[in-house]
């Protein structure tokens, strides 16, 4: 408690004493919001990293990129961490159960939420929201957002190329142009190719690649000047991800005995259309119409070794084909600064619609014997948003949003089980913003998201089975609802040499979902299944300051504390969970880092990163351990021309990122273990940039 309150006050005495002068500062602006704001007044726990930002720890993916921010994790059990949780709240899997993302994706308004992030070249920027966003974002942000935008299309020619080649037979080559066709018409490409072999050795296959890494990314913005008020736009996506799938041992480390490796292919293809209308008199209109195409196929070897490994061994193998293909249209109206309705009164009202299609086919082997299961899933969402800025007086504003949202199911399997679950639920936030001067600013903060329910296919596909009966209980779990309390502070020095952003909050948890799973004889059958604990309370911090010690040295520090607690929650396997941490919530996480500009073309950069230990589920107490990362990149600047090397966890720290508690050993007598999959160990390698 005296650590929460000193860092809290530390940072509003830093705030109140910045200088009210009318120094010219550094605006970054979240595009994320419904305007376009700059991120020091605007209310609410929200981080962005620049291009430069990513470079400065050599990401190459978003999993690099996650740990520079406060309270942001991640879970992997694929070959990509594309499971993300804010404030210690977020999904760690997706096998038979259709979830609802907690934290959802956005990359150019196109919603991504499940499918992750493939690639983060060369980007506008990218955003991460904590905590609800149901007033923006609706059902996708019961604990935040994160937010990915590509280059926007220039009036001048100008483009730039990255290649990389690194250790593990890892090499990528990226390239973004954007330059205007006419007066009226631009565009902008991105492209990115990356390819790896991998950082896990198979014994029994004798080979280092099967869990290798092959990625290529194109976005592309075309942005048409049609009339004076109206600009229309057109996106493109393609995501081609062909990774293998190899990543637990049983011997628990780098090493896997897998006679059939796995893989986690995704084949995606997004386009949306926009219109921005600013010729009425009181408002500017913004229409998006986007569409998404997306079939995977993930699957694993299940036992993680070979025929023949032990008398009492035993061969499954698990795959899992989705697709995927959904309509999403945005529509709103935002009132102009100069013809307002209400007086003073800034106003967006808007309609979202979306239409998701999704099916599953479930290809499990149990020895020689295989098991099939499909299912499909319809679902509607039809939401009405609305908020307003109000101010009070000349330093006091009053910010209330609201949105309502319907959503409605039509699930049907191979069991021949049909549901149709439908539901009303709705968001909001309001907040009072003080402006103590130019620099500095105070918010009061209460919002409440949503996430809608859904049907547990696995349990009701295993429930005739006398051994999983129980599971007939569990056919659906209920929706979950969130109240946030915030309060933070953001300030700028006015020679723009400091600049800090400190939120408190507190949230509470109504029906919350857990991950459950039933594992009756202890054997290799599990069956999972999503249950609703009682509530679950998540309190902390978030703090971001950026300092210039000197003209030639700049020192970044980011630090999240996390407190999360279980309400009543009794496992099916008997394990009363009640009141313990949340799973995949560090109680500490930090990122330290700093440039030095050694000459004019020289610039050092390093980088710390660490939390503490944390639960890796809420169904069993196996924890990861903490970890500390250190990055470091060193730059040389001529004319055009940029070359760097560069080390990522240059101590070769082993890092979970996910992890399971059960026997999976043979040659044990399937005790039980903690069996973790690593992120990647120590990387080094040179990059070399042309910009023209």
């Amino acid at each position: 408690m005296l650590f929460r309150i000193s860092a809290l006050s530390l940072a509003l005495s830093a705030a109140l004493a910045v200088s009210a002068t009318e120094a010219e500062l550094e605006h970054i602006t979240v595009k994320g919001d419904f305007r376009q704001q700059d991120l020091q007044r605007l209310a609410g726990s929200v981080a962005v990293l620049s291009e430069q930002d990513l470079q400065r720890q050599s990401v190459q993916h978003l999993d690099d990129a996650l740990r520079q921010f406060a309270n942001v994790n991640f879970a992997a059990g694929a070959s990509r961490g594309r499971f993300l949780q804010v404030r210690g709240i977020g999904e760690r899997s997706e096998f038979i159960d259709v979830i609802n993302p907690s934290v959802g994706i956005l990359i150019d308004g196109i919603d991504y939420a499940g499918l992750g992030i493939s690639s983060l070249a060369h980007p506008e920027q990218l955003e991460i929201f904590r905590g609800p966003e149901a007033t923006r974002f609706g059902t996708n942000a019961l604990a935040g957002m994160v937010n990915l935008t590509s280059k926007a299309p220039t009036a001048v020619a100008e483009g730039k190329v990255n290649a990389t080649v690194a250790n593990y037979d890892s090499w990528q080559l990226t390239g973004v142009y954007s330059a205007p066709i006419s007066e009226q018409l631009a565009y902008s490409l991105t492209l990115d190719q990356n390819k790896s072999a991998g950082f896990i050795k198979n014994a029994y296959l004798n080979r280092d690649d099967t869990n290798n890494l092959d990625e290529f990314t194109a976005r592309l913005r075309l942005d048409y000047q049609a009339l004076a008020e109206l600009k229309l736009g057109f996106i493109a996506h393609l995501i081609d991800q062909q990774n293998g799938y190899d990543a637990f041992s049983l011997d628990r480390n780098r090493t896997t005995l897998s006679d059939e490796p796995g893989q986690d292919k995704l084949r995606s293809k997004a386009v949306a259309v926009t219109a921005d209308y600013q010729g009425l008199a009181l408002a500017d209109m913004f229409t998006q119409l986007s569409y998404l195409n997306a079939d995977s196929d993930y699957g694993f070897d299940e036992d993680w070794s070979y025929v023949g490994i032990h008398p009492w061994g035993y061969s499954y193998q698990d795959r899992y084909l989705r697709g995927r293909e959904q309509w999403t249209l945005d529509y709103r109206l935002t009132s102009k600064t100069d013809g307002q309705l209400w007086g003073q009164t800034d106003w967006v009202v808007g309609l979202y619609a979306s239409q998701r299609d999704l099916s599953l086919s479930r290809l499990r082997r149990a020895e020689s014997r295989w098991r099939f299961f499909d299912s499909s899933l319809e679902r509607r969402n039809l939401a009405l948003y609305a908020e307003t800025q109000s101010p009070l007086t000349d330093k006091l504003t009053l910010v209330l949003g609201g949105r309502v949202e319907r959503y409605r199911d039509d699930y049907l399997d191979s069991g021949n089980i049909s549901l149709r679950p439908d539901e009303t639920l709705w968001g909001g936030k309001i907040s009072l913003n003080y402006q103590l001067n130019q620099q500095a600013m105070l918010y009061g903060l209460l919002s409440r998201g949503y996430k809608v329910g859904g049907v547990n296919g696995e349990a009701l596909a295993r429930a005739g089975e006398d051994r999983f009966a129980q599971l007939a209980e569990k056919a659906s779990f209920k929706s979950e609802s969130l109240l946030n309390a915030e309060f933070g502070v953001k300030g700028s020095a006015a020679d723009g040499s400091l600049t800090t952003r400190v939120a408190a909050f507190y949230m509470w948890r109504d029906d919350m979902q857990v991950k459950g799973w039933l594992n009756p004889d202890l054997g290799p059958e599990f069956a999972g299944f999503i249950d609703n604990a009682a509530s679950g309370r998540n309190y902390g911090l978030e703090a971001e300051t950026r300092l210039l010690l000197s003209p030639s040295t700049q020192l970044f520090v980011n630090l999240g504390y996390l407190q999360s607690k279980l309400g009543r929650y009794l496992t099916d396997s008997g394990l009363d969970m009640t009141g313990r941490d949340q799973a995949h919530a560090p109680r500490v996480n930090y990122s330290v880092g700093a440039d030095w500009y050694l000459t004019e073309q020289l610039t050092l950069q390093a980088g710390v990163q660490g939390n503490s230990g944390f639960y890796y589920s809420d169904g069993h107490n196996a924890k990861a351990g903490s970890s500390q990362l250190l990055n470091l990149r060193l730059g040389y600047q001529l004319a055009q021309w940029e070359l760097a090397v560069w080390l990522r966890n240059a101590l070769d720290k082993d890092v979970g990122v996910r992890g399971f508690y059960f026997g999976n050993d043979p040659r044990d007598e399937y005790a039980p273990h903690v069996y973790e999959q690593f992120a990647e160990p120590r990387r080094f390698g040179a990059t070399i940039s042309y910009s023209f």
